[in-house]
């Protein structure tokens, strides 16, 4: 799978790896790992033709200027795997810029995931992903993470193309938002 992400930069960065870390420390969380380098997903896709996404993330991030996104604290995904995150709220700029992300690089898409379409797109920074335990410790976990607020202000500074999400260590093609 590749994705069109929006990585997130220091200070920020750091202090989601934290969360992470003291979460294993903490918790000794040996069926959980966290995320590769803090990000969130616009697209999903099986494959993008290269050089068609990056003309049009290049020509997005030209037209668009750096801005924030509101996070509304933490949230927990259950599916296969357990996800723990930071809610981003989906309206205004971020809103509009994944629009356009869809509109314009669906074009390079090979088989876009639709639960990242419009309509059911929930746009998250993942902290940490696996076996968290049964309820008494995702319990004890959601007490340890309730002495910090976790509405913060991430600056939105660039759009990424992932080229395998799970992957810490490849580059990521990155388009700096400049306008």
């Amino acid at each position: 799978m590749q994705a069109i992400v929006t990585e997130i930069d220091d200070p920020h960065r750091e202090a989601i790896e934290n969360v992470w870390g003291e979460l294993k420390a903490v918790f000794g969380l040996r069926g959980v790992v966290g995320a590769t380098r803090p990000h969130f997903v616009y697209q999903l896709a099986e494959t993008y033709a290269a050089a068609r996404v990056d003309g049009a993330l290049s020509r997005i991030a030209a037209e668009t200027a750096p801005f924030s996104v509101e996070t509304a604290g933490l949230g927990l995904f259950r599916g296969r795997r357990t996800v723990l995150a930071l809610v981003v709220h989906r309206e205004g700029e971020v809103a509009r810029l994944h629009e356009r992300i869809w509109r314009e690089a669906a074009v390079a898409a090979t088989g876009p995931r639709s639960e990242y379409a419009a309509a059911t797109w929930a746009p998250h920074v993942t902290l940490a992903v696996g076996d968290f335990g049964g309820p008494a410790q995702l319990d004890a976990i959601a007490r340890f993470l309730e002495r910090r607020d976790y509405h913060w202000s991430l600056p939105v500074t660039n759009l990424c193309v992932v080229e395998e999400a799970r992957s810490a260590t490849q580059p990521w093609r990155r388009f700096d938002l400049v306008r």
